[in-house]
């Protein structure tokens, strides 16, 4: 029997990135045509092709590079091998694309983290993808560039900021989300008094106001409420712009922000216990993430103390769960009832048992908690106490 005579490593490129001989310039380096991510002896054969002279930016009949196709792809490592090599980030393809744009069509952050890392170290001082952003108009790129770490104060030649481009382009919509990003509320203002459509959805489905909540923008939200913005609308996913400043906490937001913030809007008319696709308002979310100060806010403004999420949870149960001692203390003087049952017929003091939290048992047991209450499997609060390790 005849051996198969093994393949020579220049058949194994050519069966993952293809060349061509051309009769001036060599061979030329073409696209990748796998969809997993190329093994590592694939990406060492890249790069000793591209040291003998493959080029690294040839385009296909689309006028993709091989960058192009890598950062689609959300192939990581050859996108680090390509820039390495010195791939050009900033190529179009036939619509207009470049590689970048293809990593965020397709939701690969990793991949936009490493381009705009690369853009930093290598092409400072001239015009970058958040410009490129600016320029068309491309509000939901915009926002997830810099969700993505790109920095608002690049300049390009002439010393233009992306915020200066969508400004004098026209570029409404990513002007605003700029300008709500770096907090220019005069800016914010100019734009609104200009025309702009004060509650138009960016392709995220959300509105100026949403965006400077979530990010914690007080002056910014504060101008777009004076001018007319309607803080009654929800993101995707049911959350108002109440909920986003709240949940802003969880990020070490400054209190006193947070609190001007939520009183701005509750003052503005905000609904207090608006709720979420899971019955979850405001004070619910300051319980259960430890904030102190918001649900002090959202109380004083009135907000129910014992409503229920869709598992008919009280925000005081997400405060016995974490045995957050001065919230359950604060929900108690403002009422919150302590023998409030869940679906499970748990109540706070359940909850504080099975945790171990004996600080919060005996405090619920002092403000009327019942020690006798049964849940759905007949079990007293004082029966997990002796089994679970008190903190």
């Amino acid at each position: 029997r005849r051996h198969k005579r093994p393949r020579p490593s220049s058949e194994l490129a050519d069966r993952q990135w293809h060349f061509y001989p051309r009769k001036k310039d060599g061979h030329e380096f073409l696209q990748d045509t796998n969809t997993k991510e190329p093994a590592n002896g694939h990406l060492t054969i890249m790069e000793y092709l591209i040291s003998k002279g493959a080029k690294i930016d040839v385009k296909d009949k689309k006028g993709r590079t091989p960058l192009h196709s890598a950062a689609e792809k959300g192939h990581g490592v050859a996108v680090k091998v390509l820039l390495r090599c010195g791939a050009y980030m900033y190529s179009l393809d036939m619509e207009g694309k470049t590689p970048l744009h293809l990593a965020a069509q397709n939701n690969h952050s990793h991949i936009l983290k490493m381009l705009l890392k690369e853009e930093a170290r290598s092409y400072r001082n001239q015009r970058n993808f958040l410009h490129m952003a600016a320029l068309k108009d491309e509000s939901s790129l915009a926002k997830m560039l810099l969700k993505a770490g790109a920095s608002t104060d690049g300049k390009d030649e002439r010393g233009q900021t992306a915020l200066s481009y969508a400004v004098s382009q026209g570029s409404e919509n990513t002007a605003k989300v700029l300008a709500v990003q770096k907090n220019l509320h005069g800016i914010v203002a100019a734009l609104i008094d200009r025309g702009t459509d004060i509650n138009a959805y960016n392709e995220m489905q959300y509105t100026p106001l949403l965006l400077a909540c979530e990010t914690s923008k007080a002056e910014s939200a504060e101008v777009l409420i004076e001018k007319g913005a309607d803080f009654s609308i929800k993101t995707p996913a049911s959350d108002t712009a109440l909920h986003l400043a709240v949940q802003a906490g969880a990020a070490s937001i400054a209190n006193l922000l947070l609190r001007a913030l939520a009183g701005l809007l509750v003052n503005a008319g905000a609904k207090i216990n608006a709720v979420t696709k899971e019955f979850v308002t405001p004070l619910h979310i300051a319980s259960q993430r430890g904030n102190i100060d918001v649900a002090q806010q959202l109380l004083y403004h009135k907000a129910n103390v014992n409503v229920m999420d869709k598992q008919s949870k009280t925000p005081l149960h997400f405060a016995a769960e974490r045995g957050d001692k001065a919230m359950v203390e604060m929900l108690l003087n403002a009422n919150a009832d302590p023998n409030a049952q869940d679906k499970e017929k748990k109540t706070p003091l359940h909850t504080a048992a099975m945790r171990g939290h004996l600080s919060i048992v005996k405090l619920l047991l002092a403000n009327k908690g019942r020690h006798g209450a049964k849940d759905m499997d007949g079990c007293c609060p004082c029966e997990p106490i002796q089994l679970t390790p008190q903190l």
